[in-house]
């Protein structure tokens, strides 16, 4: 197990919570709920811009992936949830990287192997609970 990329990993994990607290926040505020939750009883379609912004909201489930395009920036997360999973955070570390906003040099080793990313994911959740 490489240690670096599960200390990479964990970063990201930082990053996740702070993003859905963000995006939580851009929810309610924007479409004027007392809840972000609230968005989901919203009769206005499955994707949604968010007012003002270059930001989507496409709805499913329990959760929401609010994005700029499909694979870039953003964060997919379900309301029940509130710490990441596995399959959720490798997501979200991707469409980080693509949106520039980790360090492409410092996270390539993880980006360019997937057993890599999937054996930091798995130790660094691990780590959390």
């Amino acid at each position: 197990m490489n240690q670096n990329h599960v200390r990479l990993i964990k970063q990201v994990i930082l990053l996740w919570y702070a993003s859905r607290a963000w995006a939580c926040e851009l929810i309610a505020r924007s479409f004027s709920l007392a809840d972000a939750q609230e968005v989901m009883g919203l009769n206005r379609g499955k994707i949604l811009q968010v007012p003002g912004t270059c930001w989507y909201l496409r709805r499913h489930g329990a959760g929401v992936d609010v994005y700029k395009t499909p694979d870039v920036g953003g964060i997919d997360f379900d309301f029940d949830k509130p710490h990441p999973d596995e399959w959720r955070l490798k997501i979200f570390f991707l469409k980080q990287l693509n949106d520039g906003l980790l360090s492409y040099p410092e996270y390539q080793g993880l980006a360019e192997d997937e057993d890599a990313l999937d054996e930091a994911v798995k130790e660094a959740l691990g780590g959390e609970a």
